[in-house]
This record gives structure tokens, sequence and C-alpha cells, in this order.
């Protein structure tokens, strides 16, 4: 009898979908970490201003305590990475850390009620995230053939996906607002990432463990501790080349032109990549010495106008940045040597610890005294990227296989540029309106760069409390364009948008930070001043602003910040003394802000004696308290007026948004 052929067994329809993604490695490998990195780069933007308002001006802790906190979290993600790997294997450990990872940042998502709890959430996400990176390198160097490309195009293809929806956003990260369309968003997000897992779930064709102690796939200790680069890549992309606010603020560009150009160089350094990995060794040489020569000087450089330079310096360092980090993996994967494990994981730890120290570094000399300026951490930072390129690629000799396909990563990644060109053309700028002259509704309010009493950043809640009270002209003070420690928003653009308000900035304690006053109506001119002494550890100054209130009248608004260390009332009055020299002879002003004094201190009795008027002196002293605004028992924000003004239905609002509470006035003459 003919023997009868073994019926075949049916697959289920996930066993197809996995065999159809693993056969499709540029989408499948690519993708997963470009969605990865994106999560990650999100969930760093909440940890760090976390344990800055959260753990900082909330709970009181140091900055002793604080940096313990934070480097314990990078060692314990930066060292685990290797001990993790050997135990279970590059593959499981990916699947680990990504499904990990998602299911943090959706949590993160959907609910903040207490920021402790997204904060624990945001620990938890960044230590996977910290694994992740080097898993997924390991396994694409040991798999060698095309995956390092895949690897390396993801790792930038996420960066840009993150300034895509960062920039659509208007800069006020998804990851804060519980709102429908940034959870659907997330949750779409994070299944598409669960989906592409089971293309590269462990099977028995995985490379084990083993693998990393074969000579074939052995590497130069000295070649794989180039991988420290990543620390200093990441602090760079997070504080120069993502930074939309920090374009916008150095250009002075609409918000919608700052996110196009800071993509557009998210997406040339991409396609810079790719062509660079198809490239001959020799190539790399002079490519690698001139980028670590101009990359640092574009970072020393880069605050010079005009605007034009400025965008031009932005583009090609981001390019260049790319590219050198795209030549440490190439170097990394083509190494050759005989030791028995890779040193990836040490220097992921290294790198990650980098990562840390150049974030407090830059934000350190702000609170205490330090002898250098932060500026010049931007070029460090380059320098060694740059360093760990050129030493990835000395005696480099074996070329990798790139998948012939590469080049559509680039191409399908340009059509990210839908939407900083969708968002320019119905941007509406915000266009002030003719007034019928007094009287003004005006408004001062020290913003706390954003984040609410308990530590959430709350850009919706502020805009609510500026809107219940319906003023004419707001003073700003505490307002953050792109400092990574409050969220790396752009709080003045996206106020003036969602308000519709015009504005005008004066930046004090760099460029990205400082006083701002918003107008319905038309402002005819502003100036910006600086306060005396330069030598603050947060400079201060002043903004001035001439409004055209209509029907022939105008007034001059003025809105300062001091000095906020106890004890030192003396800087404050030399402070109060400078703005009382620039007021000589003025009539039509008011003076807001936040004096960091109380009525009764001297440098608020100044204004005072120089004929300066109170508006809220004569209200219930307990109702007139603005700080701490869930816990009212000081006033050091106020509205001064000049004698030829009047002020009627003067209110201390109660809100929780900032820490400091709003003074509203009505001004008439």
């Amino acid at each position: 009898m003919p023997r009868r052929a073994k019926p075949i067994a049916k697959r289920g329809g996930l066993a197809v979908f996995a065999e159809w993604l693993a056969a499709r490695p540029l989408l499948t490998e690519l993708t997963l970490t470009a969605l990865t990195v994106l999560f990650g780069m999100q969930v760093l933007r909440v940890l760090v201003p976390g344990m800055f308002w959260t753990l900082g001006a909330r709970m009181g802790w140091g900055a002793i305590e604080l940096g313990i906190i934070g480097v314990a979290i990078f060692l314990i993600g930066g060292f685990l990475a290797g001990p993790l790997g050997r135990l279970a294997g590059n593959r499981r450990l990916i699947v680990i850390t990504a499904v990990g990872l998602g299911i943090m940042r959706l949590f993160m998502q959907v609910w903040w009620g207490e920021p402790l709890f997204n904060l624990s959430l945001a620990i938890v996400g960044a230590i996977f995230f910290v694994i992740f990176l080097p898993a997924c390198f390991e396994d694409a160097r040991l798999r060698g053939g095309p995956a390092i490309s895949h690897y390396a195009l993801g790792l930038l293809g996420g960066l840009a996906l993150d300034i895509a929806i960062n920039g659509a956003f208007g800069t006020y990260d998804t990851v804060w607002q519980v709102e429908p369309l940034p959870v659907l968003l997330t949750l779409l997000l994070v299944i598409i990432q669960l989906a592409l897992l089971i293309g590269i779930t462990p099977t028995t064709k995985t490379i084990s463990t083993k693998s990393i102690t074969t000579k074939s796939n052995g590497i130069s200790m000295a070649k794989s501790f180039t991988w420290l680069a990543i620390g200093p890549f990441l602090f760079l992309e997070l504080i120069v080349f993502q930074n939309i606010p920090r374009v916008a603020a150095l250009t002075g560009w609409p918000l919608p032109i700052a996110f196009g150009l800071t993509l557009l160089g998210q997406l040339a350094g991409l396609a810079a990549a790719a062509w660079l990995l198809s490239k001959p060794w020799r190539m790399l040489w002079p490519w690698a010495l001139a980028a670590g020569v101009i990359l640092p000087a574009i970072l020393t450089l880069g605050y010079q106008k005009p605007a034009a330079l400025i965008a031009v310096m932005f583009l090609l360092g981001q390019v260049l940045l790319s590219t050198l980090i795209v030549m440490v993996l190439l170097g990394i994967t083509t190494s050759k040597g005989k030791t028995q494990r890779s040193g990836v994981w040490i220097a992921n730890g290294i790198g990650m610890v980098l990562l840390l120290v150049f974030i407090l570094a830059y934000y350190a000399v702000y609170d205490i005294s330090l002898p250098y300026k932060n500026a010049i951490l931007e070029p460090i930072a380059g320098g060694i990227v740059a360093a760990c390129a050129i030493c990835a690629l000395i005696f480099r000799r074996q070329e990798i296989k790139v998948d012939p396909k590469l080049w559509l990563a680039p191409v399908f990644a340009l059509l990210l540029l839908i939407l900083p060109l969708a968002q320019t053309i119905i941007w509406r700028a915000p266009t002030a309106v003719a007034g019928q002259g007094f009287p003004v509704r005006i408004m001062t309010y020290n913003l706390h760069n954003g984040f609410n009493t308990k530590g959430k950043l709350n850009m919706e809640e502020i805009a609510q409390v500026i809107e219940r009270n319906n003023p004419d002209i707001v003073a700003l003070q505490e307002v953050s364009r792109g400092w990574v420690i409050s969220g790396r928003v752009d709080m003045l653009a996206w106020l003036s948008w969602r308000l519709n308000m015009p504005y005008v900035f004066g930046p004090t304690a760099d460029q990205f930070w400082g006083n701002a006053i918003l107008s319905r109506y038309p402002i005819l001119a502003y100036s910006k001043h600086d306060l005396p002494p330069r030598d603050l550890f947060i400079l201060r100054g002043f903004i001035t602003a001439l409004i055209d209130l209509g029907n022939d009248q105008q007034i001059k608004v003025i809105n300062t910040h001091f000095h906020h260390l106890e004890g030192q009332s003396d800087i404050r009055q030399l402070q109060s003394q400078t703005i009382l020299d620039f007021l000589t002879g003025l009539s039509s002003t008011i003076l807001l802000g936040d004096l960091n004094a109380e009525p009764t201190d001297r440098e608020t009795t100044m204004f005072f004696r120089a004929n300066l008027r109170d508006t809220a002196a004569y209200m219930d002293p307990e109702l007139a308290y603005t700080f701490a605004s869930d816990n009212p028992h000081q006033r050091i924000d106020y509205i001064w007026i000049s004698y030829d003004l009047k002020a009627m239905d003067v209110q201390v609002p109660l809100s929780t948004a900032s820490d400091h509470l709003p003074i509203v006035a009505v001004i008439f003459k």
C-alpha cells in the first residue's frame, strides 16, 4: 500500500503573523527600536523634572539626595544589562524591557492623580530603557549582517518620531496630558510595539548567549568601551538638537517653523546615517575627524545671531552628531578581539552615569557656585562622542552587510514633515485687538515653571486660571522655554497660542528662562534690562512694554522677578533701586512681579516711598497672601501703579496650578 502523507499541521494566525514579521527585519527591527526609543525619551522627560519638582520642590529633598537617587537609577539600569543579558539572552531581554517600558509609558499616560506614582513609573521605565539600548545593540552585533544598520536607523528614527509628536502637540509632551487624543495615540503606539515584538520572540534559532564567548563574535575591550558615547549623545539630543523651544527662543521664529527646522535636522541626520552605513571604512576617517572638530565648534558658537546662521549650525550639528554615533556602532560591530565578553555593558553603565552627570551639571549652575558656565558642557559632550567615534574606527577593516532596502527608512521618515507643514499652514499667530482705552484688567502670575504644587506639569490648568480671570495684560515670571528639568515645553509659545495673546519675552537666567508679558492689545515697543548683581546663580532682570490701550491712551508695563534667597535683602534693595532709577519721571506706569519680599521689607517700602501705589495694600492681609498657594501665608507678589492711576476690584484668585497665587486688578485713570 502506498504510504499516506502526513497531514500538515495548521498554523495559527499568530504564527503566520510572526513569520511575516520575521521575514521583514527592516520593518520589524527598525520600527521596534524606534518606538522603544520614543517611549524612553518621553520617560526621561518625566523622570528629570519629576525628581526636581516632585521630590525636590514638593518633598524638600536636597541636591545630594536627588543625586544619589539619579545615580542609583542609571547605575542599576546601566550595569544590570550585562548580567541580565547573559542570564536571559539578549532576545528575551529585549522583549522584557520593551514590554516593560511600553506598559510603564501607557500607565503614565492614563492617570495623573498622584505625581509620585507617575515618577515611580518613570523610574522603572527609565531602567528598562537604559537596559534595552545595549541589549538591542548586542543582539544586532552578534547577529551581524544588516541588523546593525536596522538598529542604527531605529535609534535615530525614534528620536525623529519623538520630535514629530512633541512638536505636533506644541512641545507640551503627551505624557503629561490625560486627554482622549494623547491617550489613544499612546495606546496605538504601544499596541504596535507589542505586535512587532512577536516577530523577534526568542525561538530555538535565536543566538544563544554562548555566542558571546566565540572568537568570531569577539570584541576588543577598548572598542566596546566607545559605547559610553551613548550618554553624551542622548544629553545633546535632550538639551540641544531635539529642543524645539530652544530653536524658537534663539531664532525668534514661530513655533511651527522651529518645529519644522528641528525635525528636518533629525531627518537629515537619519539620511546621512543611511548613506554612511553603506560606505567603506576608508571614507569614514575623514568624516570622523572633520566632525570631531566641527561639532564642538558648532556647539560652542550655536548661540550666535543672526537667526539664519543659528538654523544652519543647528542642521549641520544634528547631521554630524547622528553620523558620529553611527560610526561608534559600526566600529564596535566590526571589531575582532579575544575577550570572552563584550565590554559594552560596562561602557553602558559609564555612559548612562555620564548622561546624568551632564544633566545635573548643566542645571546645577542655577543653584550653586560652580567654576564654569553650563554652555561649555555641550562642546565637551560633543567632543566625547567624536573621540569615541574616532577610537571605534581604529584598525577597522571588516565591512558590514547593509540591507539593500535601507534607503526606504529615510524616505518614509520624510512623511513626518507633513506634521510641521500642516501646522504651519493652519497656524494662526495670536493677533492683538484694538482697545477702548481705560479701564484695563491686568494680572501678574509666577508660573513655577509650569508645575503645580503636587509636581505635575499642567499647562492647561495654568491657562484656565488665566482664562477665568480674563485679563487684558498678563505679567508672567518663571517662564521656561525648553529647560529639560521643566519638561522641555515652550511655556510662552504654548500659552500665547492657547490664550490668543501676543507676547514679549525677557530672558534672565539664560536665553531660555525669564519673564514675559502677554497682551490682548498692541505692544508698541518693549525692552529688556538686567538687574544687579551679575554674579547670582539665577540672574535677574525686568522687561518693559509700551501698550496701546486704544482711544489715544497708552500704558507702560514693567514685569520683574527679584532674587529669591532669604537673608539677602541687600541684593533685592539694589534691584529695587535699579528699577526706581528706570521709573524716574514716568507716568501711566504699572510695575508687576514677584519681589520675593513682604510689604514691610525695606526693598518693598522703597517703592512706596517713591510714590507708587500698592494695589493690594487695603485688602484684608490674609486675603492678599500669594505664597504658598496651598497654604497662603506671605505676600510677595505685587501690582504697583503710578500715582496718576487708580485700582479697583483687586483679587487674589485661589489655585494650586502654581506655587504662587496670581493677583488681578482693574486699572483706570
